[in-house]
């Protein structure tokens, strides 16, 4: 992510330790959080997060951080309210057709298309961006940054700003799930209904 905002593909964000400076542009969500953010409660989504001042288009926001699992040691979790499975949607054309519509985000598909999967779990430790709601008209979107070690499998995943954000106004980002995907241990289809009150809410996360 560059100072003007400008989405780079995943090839330059491969910014590995010691290949560039602490200064390099690239190292943006290195730093850490630089925007204040506040947790409050909503009307039906439960907690949610918001910026006490203004955020601009491109910003980063923050990391959705917490325990790192095999899908297949995920898949047994109870809680799955907080699981952000990840290193899965580089090929994800639906994804990145969507972003690029609203962002101009450019991606940089890998000559692997079988990747063993990983899921973070934020149920019991995390930070911040476990209380980022879901929303069907997201003002923020994940995308997956390599720093610290070149395993696409696990990438960090980082939440930026779509748009121009006014203070107080509630982060979300799209949870990219589809309807039918999630099922419980009996491999019966979960419900879960949206209520994030978009324009164009399809009334289900899955």
């Amino acid at each position: 992510m560059s100072s003007d905002g400008r989405r780079w593909g995943l090839s330059e964000k491969l910014c590995l330790s010691g290949r560039c400076p602490p200064t390099c542009h690239n190292r943006v969500s290195q730093h850490g959080v630089k925007i204040p953010l506040e947790i409050f409660k909503t009307g039906k989504t439960g907690w949610g997060v918001r910026s006490l001042s203004s955020i601009s288009s491109g910003s980063f926001i923050c990391e959705y951080s917490g325990e790192l699992l095999e899908d297949k040691e995920a898949e047994k979790r109870q809680n799955d309210e907080y699981l952000f499975d990840i290193g899965s949607n580089y090929h994800d054309e639906e994804l990145w057709e969507g972003l690029k519509s609203v962002v101009g985000v450019q991606s940089t598909t890998s000559s692997s298309k079988t990747m063993d999967g990983f899921t973070i779990d934020a149920a019991e430790c995390g930070n911040v961006g476990r209380f980022i709601n879901h929303s069907c008209s997201p003002n923020l979107y994940a995308q997956n940054v390599l720093w610290d070690h070149d395993d696409m499998r696990m990438p960090h995943v980082m939440l930026f700003a779509v748009e121009n954000i006014p203070p107080l106004q509630e982060l979300t980002y799209h949870y990219n799930y589809t309807v039918g995907q999630v099922l419980d241990e009996n491999g019966k289809e979960k419900v879960k209904h949206c209520y994030c009150g978009a324009s164009d809410c399809c009334g289900r996360l899955y």
